[in-house]
């Protein structure tokens, strides 16, 4: 499974070209990459038209391709408008990362990454999970977790639904946001709700696959089922590892928005996968945020390295803390040079010469032998 030799080689090769040379450094994030985009693909046989199930990574590969191409003619990418607001979702993917902030806020983005991600996304919220919890009764998903029994939700009186009323938008000041949802508990009090999906592979997969033979066709295999009854078992006493930059989203909603007097907000982590391209919940858990002084610091940090970032025109860009996976599952990381580790400083605007393409010599195993 996963990469070829030959896809691994020209994996690894398109990688140096962007500028990445640390090798545990291209090995991590062709790991997430293959994470993200690896999956079964249905091929039609040309012997007989009958179904071909294969693994690939071939999106893997063709994610790569549009980043040389696109870095091939950076001085084409255009550029945003400045804008004079600082949204709830901006000052998240700050916390994300500067310098993915930088590139949405310099550059038109018309090739982002994970586009099924968010498509996938919208029409899950659509659906108004947080506020319709009685789809544990259809999918057998259990809704407890750490932090919330999320079916008391139900109990609550739905105040507002972003994805309802896009156009909706609370301000204070040069701040705007819109968050998913906002409720009132049978106490009274208002609380914001921001969902996120996360595509996991179940461990449990709805289909009872296991493994496939381009001979026999679907096959059982004992050694793939035990790792997957380990895998089970760990991912059922998974309670979640939050991020901060959602933290800041749901802190940022709580300290601006004026219209309620929103006393706390949820954080909900719902884990999805597909069976026949449609997807489906197979997990959720949740954190409650409350504006204490350790919430209220992370906000104002990251508000406060915005502003001095759009003042002073650049920022110290800290190398030492760059993570492959969530380079490898950015939005804008065809767009990013800094994932290389080549530059120490963060510039805003962004400048198009971060997204300077490297020599790196062709492997001599792809090359075509001479006719």
């Amino acid at each position: 499974m996963a990469y070829s030799h030959k896809q691994k080689l020209f994996a690894e090769f398109m990688l140096k070209k962007i500028g990445i040379s640390n090798p545990d450094d291209i090995e991590t994030y062709l790991q997430h990459l293959e994470k993200l985009y690896g999956r079964m693909v249905n091929f039609a046989s040309h012997q007989d038209y009958r179904s071909n199930w294969k693994y690939s990574v071939s999106e893997c590969v063709d994610a790569l391709k549009k980043e040389i191409d696109l870095k091939k003619t950076f001085d084409n990418i255009a550029l945003t408008e400045a804008k004079h607001t600082l949204s709830a979702t901006e000052i998240a993917s700050f916390e994300f990362c500067p310098a993915s902030f930088a590139i949405s806020k310099s550059f038109v983005i018309e090739y982002p990454s994970g586009e099924e991600f968010t498509e996938t996304g919208k029409l899950l919220h659509e659906r108004l999970l947080a506020a319709r919890t009685n789809w544990h009764k259809v999918d057998g998903v259990n809704f407890s977790s750490n932090d919330l029994d999320v079916s008391i939700i139900r109990s609550c009186e739905l105040v507002f639904a972003g994805h309802q009323d896009p156009k909706r938008k609370f301000v204070n000041g040069n701040w705007t946001g819109v968050p998913d949802y906002i409720f009132r508990d049978v106490q009274g009090n208002y609380f914001v709700v921001e969902e996120k999906f996360h595509y996991k592979r179940d461990p449990v997969k709805k289909d009872g696959y296991m493994g496939y033979d381009d001979q026999i066709g679907e096959v059982y295999d004992d050694a793939i089922a035990e790792e997957g009854k380990k895998e089970q078992e760990m991912w059922s006493k998974y309670r979640g590892h939050f991020f901060s930059n959602h933290i800041v989203q749901i802190a940022s909603y709580i300290l601006n928005i004026t219209d309620y007097t929103i006393k706390y907000g949820y954080l909900l982590y719902w884990y999805y996968d597909n069976t026949d391209n449609e997807p489906y919940i197979h997990k959720v858990v949740a954190k409650k945020i409350i504006p204490d002084d350790q919430t209220k610091a992370l906000y104002s940090n990251a508000v406060e390295g915005i502003n001095e970032l759009k003042s002073s025109g650049n920022a110290t860009f800290l190398i030492d803390k760059l993570n492959m996976r969530k380079c490898a599952g950015c939005v804008v990381n065809k767009y990013c040079g800094h994932k290389t580790g080549r530059y120490k400083i963060l510039s805003f605007p962004y400048k198009r010469n971060y997204l300077s393409l490297f020599f790196a010599p062709f492997p001599n195993e792809l090359r075509k032998p001479p006719v």
